[in-house]
């Protein structure tokens, strides 16, 4: 076959683009330190940056999860700690002052007191985190107990649980029904606002021996009552260590799946440079052997 100037001249201008756009791609892996810039890089290489960016996306939202639910459980973990101190003050007074040899003043006292516990016992149930009540179940915008004048005591949760994904499939949840932790006696527990106004009741009687039997009557159950919160505790206890253990085990992981990244998707910097530099020399062999080789002429022109 006879090879014409065109034919020559033809071949020059494709290696010359071909050059050309090698050298692009150098400068372009260069300027973004990676290997794997767009799907015609390497597709298949390509589809598997696209799942490790996937998993460390679904990493770093279940390590955010797991913060705000650690975060959250050691608040209502301080929460519950107040309010059994407060029971425990409660159980205190009633046992000091259910004798019969204490006055109608220092009684009054007393179950003035205990009315300041009472409400103090139904702030710390009507806690919010992050502007969210923490004992409503799912009812979060609901302050969840609410009282009358007669110390009655009403709930409006629900009997809704924290859930927080903290793996694929993986679920931690934790009761957050604030009626099974002070108001449980439906369930064998007891109605810790019921026995709190049996104790102000208790001091406020006229009737001296009657209203002693009242109190008399509310010591173990306040007992049990702080013994229901600190078990509400226990519980929020082993969530916060399954929390814990799980964020150690996404903290150990997330390294391991980005090193992995950017092995598949990093450029080695100094060699892509070499190439570059060795790219460079050709294209302008290429320009120079062109320039010399191809001389348009009128016969040129003419064939």
């Amino acid at each position: 076959m006879r090879v014409t100037p065109k034919i020559t001249t033809s071949n020059f201008i494709r290696n010359i683009h071909q050059q050309a756009g090698d050298i692009l791609k150098a400068q372009e892996r260069i300027a973004s330190q990676k290997r794997i810039n767009k799907i015609s890089d390497d597709p298949f290489g390509m589809g598997r940056v696209l799942g490790y960016r996937s998993n460390i996306a679904a990493i770093e939202q279940y390590e955010e999860n797991i913060d705000q639910g650690i975060n959250q459980l050691e608040f209502n973990e301080i929460t519950l700690d107040l309010a059994s101190d407060l029971v425990k003050t409660a159980k205190g007074l009633a046992e000091q002052y259910l004798g019969a040899d204490i006055t109608a003043e220092e009684k009054q006292f007393a179950a003035d007191q205990i009315k300041d516990l009472y409400d103090q016992v139904i702030s710390l149930a009507n806690s919010t985190y992050n502007n969210n009540y923490i004992f409503a179940g799912h009812a979060t915008d609901t302050a969840p107990f609410s009282r009358d004048a007669d110390f009655n005591v009403t709930y409006q949760g629900d009997d809704g649980q924290a859930r927080l994904m903290v793996g694929n499939n993986v679920e931690i949840t934790f009761n957050a029904d604030g009626s099974k932790i002070f108001q449980n006696a439906a369930n064998g527990g007891v109605n810790l606002f019921d026995e709190l106004k049996n104790v102000i009741d208790g001091l406020e009687n006229p009737d001296a021996a009657a209203g002693s039997a009242q109190i008399q009557a509310t010591v173990s159950p306040l007992y049990t009552a702080r013994q229901q919160i600190n078990s509400r505790r226990a519980e929020y206890a082993l969530a916060l260590y399954r929390l814990q253990y799980t964020d150690e085990y996404w903290t150990n992981l997330k390294p391991k799946v980005q090193g992995t990244l950017a092995d598949t998707e990093q450029a080695d910097v100094a060699k892509t440079v070499m190439e570059l530099t060795n790219l460079e020399v050709a294209y302008e062999t290429t320009l120079a052997t062109a320039a010399r080789i191809i001389q348009p002429s009128l016969m040129d022109f003419l064939r």
